[in-house]
């Protein structure tokens, strides 16, 4: 059966570790993700439908792929209106 079809919130956990920081207070590591499951996706389910189609088109040499980020977003910054409206900002440059 496909992965993605079984997929959950916490299946991640179920994946082999090869890097981990150690997290030495348990509650406060449990306070963390408490926290984050509180915020919205910052990826939404048609904008992944959107980019497995348009890799495709890649994989089949119909298009390419320009990959940039920015890591040094902080979660205090993201709620629901800053995700989409950095969406929409960026669509000039994505694939979108």
């Amino acid at each position: 059966m496909d992965s993605a079809m079984n997929w959950t919130p916490g299946s991640w956990r179920k994946k082999p570790i090869l890097q981990v920081p150690e997290y030495p207070d348990a509650e406060k590591l449990a306070d963390a993700e408490a926290a984050l499951a509180t915020y919205p996706p910052l990826v939404f389910a048609g904008e992944a439908r959107r980019l497995t189609r348009a890799l495709g088109e890649v994989a089949e040499g119909r298009g390419f792929l320009l990959q940039g980020g920015d890591c040094a977003e902080s979660f205090a910054e993201h709620g629901a209106d800053t995700i989409r409206d950095f969406s929409a900002h960026s669509c000039r440059w994505r694939w979108c």
